[in-house]
């Protein structure tokens, strides 16, 4: 099955803000269920002490995706770095709640778009289930401006073009109408848009099947770093999966030579 670009709705600037927030939201309350993204923290704290990176810049954050427990586990395993989240689209109710929640966690006001990441804003780049929005040209973008920056870049992907992924997006629909709304209390203005007019659970499904197919494999991940990177920054690209019920995650971290 090759690669299908297509549009996912709540990326469009069109779609509603408060819409998009609300789907944002359902994502990291569902990826943060069963913590899938806790089986690549070896990776991701090998990739950030091999760049010698002091901080993380997370970029595509919307509402926070795995981090709220994610920098927990990863000072648990002995690294204790700060968070910065970002994202095009900042979710200004996502931010407040983190920042009063989590005190080792940052969401920036301001607007930072994943392929022009400003200059002065450091740190190891991570992004999570966001990868698979940008196209060929703009993915390489984003990986020109790390390597460009002497920054390491952490790349990790639940959407994929696996028969296993595809056959369970059918929960996400049934669990963000049946189970969500109960993991996290709502106000009933909330609950129209899940069980009055379906929008968000209807569009969490349909953008999940697009960006299932959107997913870069391990070979177009190859593809994407030839001739991106200089001859000492290293790439490495794989997917885990640690149980037959746990999604298989594929990642691509990039790193220059630590400075430490």
């Amino acid at each position: 099955m090759r690669r299908v670009q297509f549009i996912e709705i709540h990326d469009q600037p069109w779609f509603p803000s408060f819409l998009r927030d609300q789907v944002t939201d359902d994502l990291q309350v569902l990826l943060n269920v069963g913590k899938p993204y806790a089986d690549i923290v070896p990776q991701l704290r090998e990739g950030i002490e091999r760049a010698g990176a002091d901080r993380v810049l997370d970029l595509c954050s919307g509402a926070g995706g795995p981090w709220p427990w994610l920098a927990e586990d990863l000072e648990r395993s002995g690294l204790h770095v700060p968070v910065e989240l970002s994202d095009k689209y900042p979710n200004a109710c996502a931010r407040g709640r983190l920042q009063s929640n989590c005190a080792h966690l940052h969401y920036r006001d301001e607007s930072v778009d994943a392929r022009r990441v400003p200059r002065g804003l450091g740190g190891f780049r991570t992004l999570f289930t966001s990868f698979h929005h940008f196209p060929p040209e703009q993915a390489h973008e984003i990986l020109r401006g790390a390597v460009a920056s002497r920054q390491g870049i952490g790349i990790f992907e639940i959407p994929g073009r696996r028969p296993l992924t595809l056959l369970l997006l059918p929960l996400v629909l049934i669990a963000d109408i049946l189970v969500v709304p109960f993991l996290r209390p709502r106000p009933l203005t909330r609950l129209v848009w899940r069980w009055v007019i379906p929008i968000v659970p209807l569009v969490l499904f349909f953008d999940g099947i697009v960006s299932c197919l959107r997913a870069y494999s391990r070979g177009e991940l190859r593809s994407l770093t030839s001739g991106v990177a200089d001859s000492d920054y290293r790439w490495e690209i794989g997917c885990i999966q640690r149980g037959f019920l746990r999604l298989p995650i594929t990642f691509l971290v990039g790193y220059p030579p630590s400075q430490k």
